[in-house]
């Protein structure tokens, strides 16, 4: 995208940037406003399968968002700066999500058949709950105005997925024990021209959403390959 602007005003240009942590978090919470609103339930039914993650805390707000900027290039008659608006969910999102899809594909993948009247706890450990806006500003100057432009992408913190297991029998011996580790494949997002950051945020989260929901299923893959 690009601007003419007069000098008296690329200071605040420069400086504010296109989008504030407080919008971001209310955009943010309105995209899961259902998850907000609901209990984070830790059992599953039926009862041979537990899942449970200290990651989640009460009282949290939806997300927390801070604004800084890096590489400030401020040449004679050209200027760069990076912003980057850091935002990183409350884990009860990923880990809400997480839990639906692995009960969900566990039942269609007939986890309780193979645990043969076993119980299995599962923690989730890890999860991906950080993402960023990233904005690259250039002014170029010529004479007493300045033409700008700008490129801007939604890009993921990678994490990855960490589940622990626990199989016992229903006395609460210990039959199997382990850890399941799936990486992180989420993708960079750019926000295209005259395209709205809002929407683009919001299709962000959607494919971050399935993203959760794809590295479940794998983990659950991984855990009846395990349980073989």
């Amino acid at each position: 995208m690009k601007k003419l602007l007069p000098v008296a005003f690329l200071t605040v240009f420069y400086i504010s940037g296109c989008l504030t942590p407080k919008k971001m978090n209310k955009w943010t919470s309105e995209h899961y406003s259902e998850i907000n609103n609901t209990n984070t339930k830790t059992k599953a039914k039926p009862d041979y399968l537990s899942i449970t993650s200290s990651l989640v805390l009460p009282d949290q707000p939806v997300s927390t968002t801070e604004k800084t900027s890096k590489n400030l290039l401020p040449l004679l008659f050209y200027w760069k700066c990076d912003y980057y608006l850091t935002c990183v969910l409350n884990p009860k999102v990923p880990v809400s999500l997480c839990s639906a899809a692995i009960k969900t594909y566990a039942g269609s993948k007939g986890l309780r058949q193979k645990l043969n009247n076993a119980s299995i706890q599962l923690s989730i450990d890890s999860v991906p709950n950080t993402f960023a806006l990233f904005e690259r500003d250039h002014l170029v100057w010529v004479i007493l105005y300045a033409f700008s432009w700008y490129e801007q992408a939604f890009t993921p913190q990678h994490k990855d997925l960490v589940v622990a297991y626990k199989v016992t029998d229903n006395g609460s011996a210990l039959i199997k024990n382990g850890t399941i580790t799936i990486p992180d494949e989420n993708k960079n997002l750019n926000v295209k021209y005259l395209h709205s950051v809002r929407k683009t945020e919001n299709d962000f989260l959607d494919q971050y959403d399935e993203n959760i929901k794809v590295m479940s299923r794998k983990a659950v893959d991984e855990l009846m390959h395990e349980l073989q």
